[in-house]
Parts: C-alpha cells; structure tokens; sequence
C-alpha cells in the first residue's frame, strides 16, 4: 500500500514538471523564473517525501496536496479554481446549468431541509411535492444535524435513478412517502418573459450558457410577433454571467455588423481576441433599456457595458459587480478540470471594469477595490464619459433597496415562509397573480400570526445593550447597575406589533410574493414583483418617452 501511495505521489510531482516545462516551451516564464520555479517543485517533493517517512503520524498526503493546490489557487482570484474528480459534476453544472434532480430548492432550517420552490412539470412537482414541505428523510436515513450537507448532495443523481423521500407536511399529523424518479434539470435561462403595456418587450436573463443566446433571439422573435414591439427591456438584475461568445451573440442582435463588442487581453498574446458582431442586427433600432445591479457581472456586464459604449441601450439600476476577468476550463489528469483565469475583457470604449486588482495585495494579503487614482475617462460613440475600474455605472442610477433589520429578522426566522405555507392550506385557491393583493385583513392575520411565535426582535441598540449586560455580569458589576443596564435592553427590544406596522410597505410585497410563488411557481413570483419594481416603472416611463430616451444617448446633459 505504501509504495502505490509513493508512486502515486511520484505521479503528480512527474505531472507538476512536465507542466512546468510546458509553460517554459510557451515563452510565459522568463530563464530565472525556470530556475526558481524547478527549485520550488525540488523543495516542495522533498518536503512530500520527509513527512510520509518521517511524520510521528499517518498522514494523507494526496488530501494534503489537494488542499494546498486549492490554496495556492486562492492566492490568485476566486474565479480560478480546481475541481478534482469527485466535483466533475459541479463543473457541469457550472456550465450547462444542466444536472439529475428532481425540480426543487431546498434550504436549511435547524436541523431539517425544507423545501422552498417547486419548479414547474418537474419530478418533485409531479410527485405532489409542496414548498413548506420538511423532507425528514432521505432513502430511509433520518436527517440530522451530522448529515444534513451529506444528504443535500444525495437528491441528486443520475436521471432516471429513484430516490425515496419521507415528508412532513403543515396540517398533517403523519409523514407521507414519495418515490420520485429523478431526470435532467435545466436551470431555466429565461425565467419570464411578456409584452408590457406599451407594447414594451420584457426579457429577464437568469444566465449566459451555451445556446442561451439562440433562447433569447427566439422569445425575442415570439414576443415582437405577438405584438409590435415599441421597445425591449432586459432585466439582467442578480445575472452572475457565463459565456462570453453568448453575450456576444445577444449584443449582434441590435448593434450594426462589424461593430466591436469586446475584446480580450492576457499574457498569451495569441490568444488574445477582439469580438465583433459577424451578422446584421434583427432589431437594429428598437428602444433598450438594460436593468443592473450590483449582482450584475461578467457576461451581463459585456452586454449592458457594450450597449452603453455604443450608445444603444440605457442602463437602469445600480452599479454591476466589476467582473472584468475571463476564464477558460482546461482538462488535466485524472478526469479533473481546472477554471483558471488568463485575460481580461475590454468593451468598446476601451475601459476594462475589473473592479477589483488581485494582482496587487495589501501587505497583509487584502485586496482592495481600484483606487480613484487609477480610473481612467472613456467616451461612448456618442462622445458621452464613462469610466473604467469599477462595474458599469448606469445612465441612470437607482437607490439600492434595503431591509430594515426588522424585516430581515422576518426573513431570518422564517416567520413570512412560515406564514406563507400555512395560507396555502388554509386558501385552495387564490385570483390570478395580476389581481391577487393581500387586503388589510389578512395583513392583520400575518401580525397576529407573529405576535403569537415565541420571538423577541432585538434593534441594533438592543443587541449592543444585551453584550453590555452580559458584560457586566462577567466582570462582576454591582446588580444594581446590572438591573438598569437590563431594562434598558428592554425598553430597546421592538415591538412586534408596532413594527410589523410601521414596516407593512416593505413587508407586504415580500409576503405577497411569497404565497403567489405556492400558487403560480417561480413565473408567478416573478411577474408579482413586476408589480412593486421601481427599476421597472423608470424603464417603461424612459422607453414611452422618446425625447429622454434620446436625449440621453445623446449625451446632451454631459
């Protein structure tokens, strides 16, 4: 055993040499980073070879070099990682959103997995499967605090296998038995997507995966023959990227031919690239509106960076993550991957909006944002500014919408979940996503519902109050001062009541969307929140009004 774990050892440092001595034939590495570099692979297998002989215990070595290759990985970026053989498949899934499951999202609480969204015609939805529902065991094995990230990985699988699932559900006292087959689960690319009043074209993008631009074009198409189409919006809010080939094909459908999209600069000059739109455009003069925030990047950020460059789109919202690294996959031994970052991408203008530079760390090995020092003034086609090093910035910005620490709380306890499973079985049925609103009276059952649950809400004062007393009894302070710094606590604890009042505007519309989804799936949830979407309203108001809208394209204000 010991020598098949010594050649396996010998295996990868042979793999590590030859390695380096590809890059030395690729001309990266200079004659003194060779030398440096084979001296660091001496070292590190002498060091390999000293502890598997000598160490007082057994020690696994192959997990140890996992680990360090992992760490010397996230010396680099968080996008450059390794995946060894027993994570291929979230290598896949990572690219083609594509995995064995059964269609449901499943989230933690306490020691028990519940079930928060059901997707539509999927096994689980199939099988009867409710959002509320507590799976309590996976294939006969009861969960429990020890499993529980065990038994998540378990549901999934390969398609067609069968997976056993005991549920408890809200209103029942006994647990049911469902035997579900699993098959192929597409993350959907396009979640949602309708002609507005107006004749607005809306598009919400989830992801950039292969063929997802030829999904786009086509609903796209669909929408624009279902009615004339007076203007597009693309909603490219908490859209993390993907492919970059993918955004560019959706930012050809309405730039003219030849026009540069982005391009593509790292240390291996041949591989650098610069993208252009190769057909004419389909929709070379409709209206667009893009929608960011600041979960926006990476391929979002090439299709509303691109469209802003070229004056043909104005952006709405916050500013994007300021992803402006590519990555490409590359098979090494042992049927493993590894996602390493090698450019970085320019949009039109010529700015990069990398927002954030690893490759100069603090001495304490913190990274930092670009400092204003750095960013540089572009022009758009237009002539109109725009900066580099940090995100794309929107022609018109939006406030962040942010919870109070109350709602929050809400969230974090599972009182709106909770309360939301609990309508479904109390309400067979509901009015259409578009007439449904909760009134004051069943408002007033949700304060009730809460009022009742075992919970105190501590303000940021209160919580602060709360450590100060426990301090003070630690260090022995007079109960009399002990006693004041108590009440104190108590008079900056929330009111229930009072508060499930004063925050019923931000409230409601999440406890909306949250029943609707029980009703009418992720489409449904999707289409309430249309309802209270500020970033929304300001698109439909910019593309009806086409003075403003060109206006600002034109950079008059500037």
């Amino acid at each position: 055993m010991k020598k098949i774990l010594k050649s396996k050892i010998f295996a990868i440092f042979i793999i590590l040499i030859i390695t380096a001595t590809t890059l030395t034939a690729f001309k990266i590495y200079d004659d003194g980073d060779d030398f440096e570099l084979a001296k660091s692979f001496d070292l590190f297998h002498d060091v390999v070879r000293e502890v598997r002989m000598y160490y007082v215990d057994d020690v696994d070595v192959p997990k140890l070099i996992g680990e360090a290759t992992k760490e010397f990985l996230q010396k680099l970026d968080p996008y450059t990682v390794f995946y060894p053989e027993n994570q291929i498949e979230d290598f896949k899934l990572m690219t083609t959103g594509a995995y064995g499951g059964i269609g449901a999202s499943i989230f933690d609480k306490k020691e028990s997995l519940l079930i928060s969204d059901i997707y539509k015609s999927s096994p689980a939805d199939s099988s009867g499967l409710k959002a509320g529902d507590e799976i309590i065991a996976v294939n006969g094995i009861d969960i429990s605090k020890q499993n529980i990230s065990e038994i998540r990985k378990n549901l999934k699988g390969e398609p067609g296998s069968e997976i056993h699932l005991k549920i408890k559900r809200f209103g029942f006292e006994n647990p049911t038995e469902k035997i579900i087959v699993r098959k192929k689960i597409s993350s959907p690319v396009i979640p949602f997507a309708d002609v507005l009043e107006g004749n607005l074209g809306y598009i919400k993008l989830n992801t950039f995966l292969a063929n997802s631009s030829n999904e786009f074009r086509k609903k796209l198409k669909d929408l624009n023959e279902k009615q004339k189409l007076s203007g597009l919006i693309i909603d490219l809010r908490e859209n993390p990227g993907g492919l970059l080939n993918e955004a560019v094909n959706i930012v050809n459908l309405f730039v003219p031919k030849g026009s540069e999209i982005v391009s593509t600069k790292g240390r291996v000059k041949s591989w650098n690239h610069d993208y252009k739109a190769k057909k004419e455009p389909l929709f070379p003069d409709l209206p667009l509106v893009v929608l960011i925030n600041s979960h926006s990047a990476s391929a979002s950020e090439i299709v509303s960076g691109a469209l802003q460059d070229l004056d043909r789109a104005v952006i709405i919202g916050q500013r994007s993550f300021g992803k402006g690294l590519v990555q490409i996959t590359r098979k090494v031994e042992y049927n493993t991957r590894i996602k390493i970052t090698t450019q970085k991408y320019y949009i039109p203008s010529g700015r990069c909006i990398q927002a954030i530079d690893y490759s100069h760390r603090n001495p304490d090995g913190s990274i930092g944002k670009v400092p204003d020092s750095l960013i540089s003034e572009f022009k758009t086609l237009n002539g109109r500014k725009v900066y580099d090093g940090g995100g794309i910035e929107p022609d018109i910005k939006l406030a962040k919408k942010v919870l109070s620490k109350f709602t929050k709380e809400l969230l974090r306890n599972f009182e709106i979940f909770d309360f939301s499973t609990k309508y479904y079985y109390e309400h067979e049925k509901i009015p259409s996503v578009d007439e449904f609103t909760m009134n004051n009276s069943e408002y007033n059952e949700f304060i009730k519902y809460v009022e009742k649950r075992n919970l105190n809400f501590q303000s940021e004062a209160g919580i602060i109050a709360e450590k100060l007393a426990e301090t003070a009894e630690n260090e022995h302070y007079e109960q009399e001062v002990i006693i004041k710094i108590k009440e104190l606590q108590k008079e900056l604890s929330i009111d229930k009541t009072n508060a499930l009042i004063q925050f019923k505007e931000e409230i409601l519309p999440i406890l909306e969307r949250e029943i609707v989804k029980r009703y009418y799936y992720g489409e449904g949830m999707i289409r309430d929140e249309m309802k209270f979407d500020k970033s929304l309203k300001k698109a439909k108001i910019i593309l009806s009004d086409k003075v403003k809208y060109q206006t600002i394209l034109s950079g008059i204000n500037d």
